[in-house]
């Protein structure tokens, strides 16, 4: 790392812009950082490494409080700085956060902090990142160092180095910690000793199922547990081997017990089964003698049943006989009901027709108590029902149409009532109008006179009007200039952030693109073939070909970032135009607006309106003269208009009168020619003959259905009466009472077949030889053959169940053994992985006794890593001191002493003189940034440290020690080192000639450089 410009703005004591061309101080290897007390000589260290983390050394962090008192408000704090790192040469620009002024009205804003990252790329800066936590990464990746690593390293702050000597145990382990970044080996710990818990959690839960398995296994064969077993310890109290023999032997004990009961179970039932098989014989007998005495007993009574069996036979065929004629009888009755049914529907309707239908059929009256006249009925046949129903229907015709021609009568007369009234309201509308015609001219001429009184005043309100507008519009355009402003700025505010999210896209691309060039080789790997020559070396042999990682963008990631970029820089272009149309707005509007601002064209404004009041008053008796005229003049022409409406309604009224006659009369003597044929109203004579016409309609109905139905009962009654003779039966009534309902006729022939069967089945079941050999045996003792049955039994089925107890305890035994040995190996490699991550964790802890320093791991890494750091300083305090200190570690501790070869005691730091103490620290903070970059070089991150601050201390050294000491700075610088010695030590100016001077000043501090050789 080498830095090569500074540039600080009002920032620590810097109020305006000082700018720092660091290769001018670099040519010689070494500068002075020189200046009064309180100059800004640390500030320059700050500024240096703001502009690369983003904070400053040490406490002065905290106060968060980087911005200069002395800085015009408005300016804001920033840092630029030029270095090259890792071969590369960036520039950072940072500005902390800061309180403002609102750029609207009173009072301070928080301006976040922001940062601007760019490359020198052939001759160019181009923009690599604005996001903070990217610059972050950027620059640990390049520098190879964290901040806390870089302040102990490159700028070696005032006082920290030897608070590092004097620090006790638990700090120094800290801040090691903290450079060397070994808190992983922490984790290592940490991770081994969580590793050991699950494993020992593990380990208890895996012998659970062990326990309950030697539990059960006990309890099922009834032996003890082993006396050494334990299952509180991951490791176990018996071995895996010991507890599987336990168990076998119990399970062959369980075997033995089995085969014992399994050979005295067989005799005994063997016995039990004779016994058993003897007493069902004697049952089966017993039982065949008792279901032949039943039978007999069922067969007699069957036989004694047989005369009422016949009488239901003959019943039986009776019906069998009429059931084919039973069903036109039931047609013959149906057509019967019909018939019945058909004649009242006819007779209801001749009732409701009352005296029209006596009239039609020639008598003088309908029914004779109630009942239809036989006569009326026959005489209404269907020809003279139709006939009668063909004139009700043509009277009710005649009726409707004289109902409609009433109608319209009526609305004629009110038409002509109407239109008289009209003509009435017509001839006095004409006497008025022309009243109005004879008064209207002269009034008309009157206002005409007095208007061309007044043309002056009109053209002096005018001219005041059009005054008036033009200020307005100037108002308008000053108001848009307020409004314009607005826009304009927030048109600002939206391109800054369309800037911000442009830069934001371009470094998530370029990001893409450096790791997909970092990653070309796995891309070129994808399309090698084999045997094809690799277009990098021209290798036929692919042995290694690079490995896509996980991670790795392709160029279609980066196509779309490119298109990500694209899009947001032609937002950036969109919101650009934007601001230039909102200031040419802006510029056009106060253009219009003539230089004068809204307040002034406001009091224009008023002083016109207050004219043009005044001209009002005077213009207001002209204009109402002049609305006046218009009126006059719009009504003369209304009352012509009137005139003329007023003739032609008249005679369209009269015409419509006579039409209207002329056509009343014709309904009149169409409507009483129907009254007098009806002999009343043609409504009311409507609604009669619509009822009467209904009524014959139905009786048509009636009469139709009458007759067909009297015509199918005669059919159905001879078709029956046939068939009736062909089955035997002499009439129809025979056959009724001979047939049965077809429920009852099956019910009868199902109890024939069933006692058919019955017989039958009896009379098999006698003959039966078993049947009949039991009625013949001799009687048997049941009893005895029960008891000694049930004996032999009994005694079988203890004999079972002792087998089966045993063959239980047996298989259980066997399934709980295979339980166990199953949880032996499952648990014996989780036992040895426990007893290997004990023995591991132990030792990383400390706590070991392989462990001979007693150290735990990170605690280890740490004190190593300081023994690196004391070799290292020894190598520099050597020379200073002239070979008589030198750094020791305390063994298996972080404790450092002082050995003074002189007296060849060990010393604490705490003894040393302020000198010593600065040849020490510095020897020290040297040693540690030797380390610090040889560990960086090693892993291949950052770059090499070509720049080197050492701040303050020298005013503590006699003349021959500082020579000591510019002379280890001189090894520095020969080694390719850039070192800045910062010190207000008048002596430093002549051994140091190449000098940057801090001047403070009530302005704010400047910074000159010098060369003090002239």
């Amino acid at each position: 790392m080498r830095l090569h410009h500074l540039e600080i703005t009002a920032f620590g004591p810097f109020a305006g812009t000082v700018a720092v061309d660091l290769d001018a101080l670099a040519d010689g290897g070494l500068f002075l950082l020189c200046g009064p007390t309180g100059a800004g000589k640390s500030s320059v260290l700050d500024a240096i490494c703001f502009a690369l983390y983003g904070a400053v050394p040490g406490e002065r962090n905290g106060a968060r409080h980087l911005r200069s008192d002395q800085a015009a408000p408005e300016v804001a704090p920033r840092v630029v700085l030029e270095a090259t790192l890792s071969g590369r040469r960036f520039r950072f620009s940072r500005s902390p956060a800061w309180e403002r002024p609102k750029k609207r009205g009173e009072g301070l804003t928080t301006q976040q902090a922001t940062v601007l990252v760019e490359e020198r790329v052939d001759g160019a800066w181009s923009h690599l990142t604005g996001r903070i936590d990217d610059a972050g990464h950027l620059v640990g990746r390049l520098v190879g160092l964290t901040l806390t690593q870089f302040c102990q390293v490159v700028l070696l702050p005032q006082g920290e180095f030897q608070r590092f000597l004097r620090a006790g145990g638990d700090d120094r382990q800290k801040l090691l910690q903290s450079i060397f970044r070994t808190g992983r080996f922490g984790d290592v710990e940490r991770w081994l000793a969580e590793h050991r818990r699950v494993l020992r959690q593990e380990s208890l839960a895996l012998q659970r199922p062990i326990a309950e398995a030697v539990n059960r296994i006990s309890e099922a064969a009834g032996v003890p547990l082993p006396a050494e077993v334990r299952f509180d310890d991951p490791a176990g109290g018996v071995g895996a081997d010991d507890l599987a023999a336990w168990a076998g032997a119990a399970e062959a004990d369980a075997a033995e017990l089995s085969v014992a009961a399994e050979a005295a179970l067989a005799p005994a039932v063997a016995t039990a089964a004779a016994a058993a098989q003897a007493l069902r014989a004697a049952e089966e007998l017993e039982a065949a003698r008792r279901r032949r005495q039943q039978l007999a007993a069922r067969h007699d009574a069957l036989l004694a049943r047989a005369p009422e069996v016949d009488a239901q036979r003959r019943r039986v065929e009776e019906a069998r006989r009429a059931a084919p004629v039973l069903g036109l009888v039931i047609t013959r009755d149906r057509a019967a009901d019909a018939v019945r049914a058909a004649d009242a529907a006819l007779a209801a309707g001749l009732r409701r027709l009352g005296p029209v239908a006596a009239e039609t059929a020639g008598t003088l009256v309908l029914t004779l108590d109630d009942v239809v006249d036989p006569l009326v009925q026959a005489a209404l046949d269907e020809p003279a029902v139709r006939a009668a129903l063909a004139d009700a229907r043509a009277r009710c015709e005649r009726c409707t149409d004289a109902v409609g021609r009433q109608a319209e009568l009526t609305e004629l007369e009110a038409a002509s009532s109407r239109a008289s009234a009209e003509l009435a309201e017509l001839d006095r509308r004409g006497a008025e109008l022309d009243e109005a015609e004879r008064t209207l001219p002269a009034q008309i001429g009157r206002v005409r006179s007095a208007l061309r009184a007044d043309s002056a005043a009109v053209e002096a309100h005018r001219a005041a009007e059009h005054r008036r507008a033009a200020a307005a519009a100037a108002l308008a355009a000053a108001e848009r200039v307020e409004k314009l402003a607005g826009v304009l700025a927030q048109a600002e505010v939206e391109l800054a952030a369309a800037r911000e999210e442009t830069q934001t896209r371009r470094e998530h691309w370029l990001d893409l693109r450096e790791r997909r060039l970092d990653g070309m080789a796995a891309e070129i790997a994808l399309d090698l073939a084999v045997g094809d020559a690799c277009p990098v070396c021209g290798s036929c042999d692919h042995p290694h070909p690079a490995a896509v990682g996980a991670d790795a963008p392709d160029a279609a990631a980066e196509r779309t970032a490119r298109r990500a970029v694209d899009d947001a820089e032609a937002l950036q272009q969109a919101r650009v135009d934007a601001v230039r149309a909102a200031a040419e707005n802006l510029a056009r509007a106060r253009e219009a607006a003539q230089g004068t601002d809204v307040a002034g064209w406001r009091t224009v404004v008023a002083d016109l309106d207050a004219m043009l009041a005044a001209l009002t008053e005077q213009v207001d008796g002209l204009a109402a003269r002049e609305a006046e005229l218009a009126l006059l003049e719009a009504r003369q022409q209304a009352l012509a208009d009137d005139r003329r409406a007023l003739a032609e309604r008249t005679a369209a009224l009269t015409a419509e009168r006579q039409q209207h006659a002329v056509r009343s009369g014709e309904l009149a003597r169409v409507v009483g020619r129907v009254r007098a044929v009806e002999g009343q109203e043609p409504a009311a004579a409507l609604a009669a003959l619509t009822t009467t016409t209904e009524r014959w309609e139905q009786v048509l109905v009636a009469r139709i259905d009458l007759d067909r139905a009297e015509v199918h009962l005669a059919e159905t009654q001879e078709v029956a009466l046939t068939e009736a003779k062909e089955h035997g039966f002499d009439d129809l009534d025979a056959v009724t009472s001979a047939g049965l309902p077809h429920a009852e006729l099956a019910t009868l022939e199902q109890q024939l077949r069933r006692h058919d069967e019955e017989v039958a089945t009896t009379r098999e079941q006698l003959a039966d030889p078993l049947l009949v050999a039991a009625a013949s045996a001799a009687p048997v003792d049941l009893g005895a053959l029960r008891t000694a049955a049930e004996e032999t039994a009994r005694t079988a089925s203890e004999l079972r169940t002792r087998h089966d107890m045993a063959a239980r305890r047996r298989d259980r035994l066997r399934a709980l053994v295979a339980d166990l040995r199953g949880a032996l190996a499952a648990w014996a490699p989780v036992r040895a992985r426990h007893d290997v991550a004990d023995r591991v964790a132990t030792l990383a802890s400390g706590r070991s006794a392989d462990n001979r320093v007693r150290l735990g791991l990170a605690a280890y890494v740490v004190s190593w890593r300081l023994g690196q750091v004391v070799a290292a300083a020894n190598q520099r305090l050597a020379p200073m001191t002239a070979t008589r200190y030198s750094l020791e570690q305390e063994a298996g501790a972080l404790r450092l002493l002082v050995r003074d070869e002189w007296s060849g005691e060990l010393r604490d730091p705490a003894t040393l003189s302020g000198g010593e103490t600065f040849l020490v620290s510095l020897a020290l903070a040297l040693g540690l940034a030797d380390v610090v970059a040889g560990e960086s070089a090693a892993d291949g991150e950052g770059s090499d440290l070509e720049t080197l601050f050492v701040d303050e201390g020298f005013g503590s050294l006699d003349a021959e020690t500082l020579d000591d000491v510019m002379d280890t700075l001189d090894e520095l610088r020969e080694g390719g080192r850039v070192v800045g010695v910062v010190s207000h030590v008048s002596e430093l100016r002549t051994r140091i000639p190449t000098q940057l001077q801090v001047a403070p000043s009530r302005s704010g501090s400047r910074l000159s450089i010098v060369h003090a050789d002239g």
